[in-house]
């Protein structure tokens, strides 16, 4: 197929165009930022780039362009609705117009309800539904659990395994929100491109859950990427962050294999491994990470 894939220089966006291309598709790479990945690529903002000029041709759209961050984006919640629901809505005109119909959008799981960036994929969600029923459109709903691999920054946003191999390989204190004791559900990021690859093809009409239904907990996560780095980093326990509660359980329903007769194939201690020889490789390019405030976190 002939694939657009918007948000290409992004960290999943990277490994998307790549397996894309590993399989023999045809790719165009959109981002904001500058980018190079190894094909057609082009630069440009989806609030206001006319889609219309390159959509000739394509079958199918994976989308994943936006702003991300949990509290991060309570200090740019303005920016956050424009270019992810106004993004968003451009590129599904431009769809509509150019008659393509299939889009693999990536979404969030809905496990915090106050949260800036679960409130705007809710609002696209409900919009690619509609495009659905009022224009036959073919829409994929995704929703990535804790994505993780090489090439993630940590620059306007902060995930977890990231931060912690980071931290660790500086033997630097390594902060958890909450107790810890909740639990998250990581998938590498090579699984989650082929995940969203089989949605294309697919095309399932139930919200894809992309994890691996194997949650762990967040201070064992943290105790195990200090074992693995051989790191003397102390973990240190804060308040949660607006925009987040402490669920206890958090994990993909297990439905992946069943809509896309697709399974992951990197365990979590061979991933982790995959990920800190990259990080260790690049930590000179980890000067800047991104900074909690204290109006961040939940006051009591």
């Amino acid at each position: 197929m002939k694939a657009l894939v918007t948000g290409a220089a992004g960290f999943i966006g990277k490994h998307l165009v790549r397996e894309l291309m590993q399989e023999g598709h045809e790719v165009i790479g959109f981002d904001k930022n500058q980018g190079n990945i190894g094909t057609e690529f082009i630069q440009g903002d989806t609030v206001s780039f006319n889609f219309d000029e390159i959509l000739d041709g394509v079958d199918a759209v994976f989308n994943l362009a936006g702003l991300l961050g949990t509290t991060e984006l309570f200090h740019r919640i303005i920016e956050a609705e424009k270019v992810n629901v106004l993004g968003t809505l451009n590129l599904l005109e431009s769809m509509r117009r150019k008659n393509v119909k299939k889009i693999v959008f990536t979404s969030k799981p809905n496990v915090w309800k106050y949260n800036v960036y679960t409130i705007t994929k809710e609002n696209c969600e409900r919009y690619l539904e509609m495009y659905r029923e009022i224009y036959d459109f073919k829409p994929v709903i995704t929703r990535p659990f804790n994505v993780y691999g090489p090439e993630e920054y940590l620059i306007e946003y902060r995930k977890a395994v990231p931060y912690f191999i980071v931290a660790a390989l500086r033997d630097e204190p390594i902060e958890v929100f909450g107790d810890g004791e909740q639990t998250m559900d990581v998938i590498y990021v090579d699984d989650t491109a082929k995940a969203l690859i089989k949605c294309a093809e697919k095309l399932p009409k139930e919200t894809v859950e992309i994890g691996t239904s194997k949650p762990i907990k967040v201070k064992d996560l943290a105790e195990k990427i200090v074992e693995l780095t051989s790191s003397e980093s102390e973990i240190i326990y804060k308040p949660m962050r607006k925009g987040e509660t402490n669920p206890k359980y958090i994990s993909a329903n297990g439905d992946m294999e069943r809509l896309l007769g697709f399974k992951p194939t990197t365990g979590l201690q061979e991933g982790l491994k995959l990920t800190i020889k990259w990080y260790k490789e690049h930590l000179d390019e980890f000067e800047e990470i991104y900074k909690f405030k204290e109006e961040d976190f939940w006051q009591k």
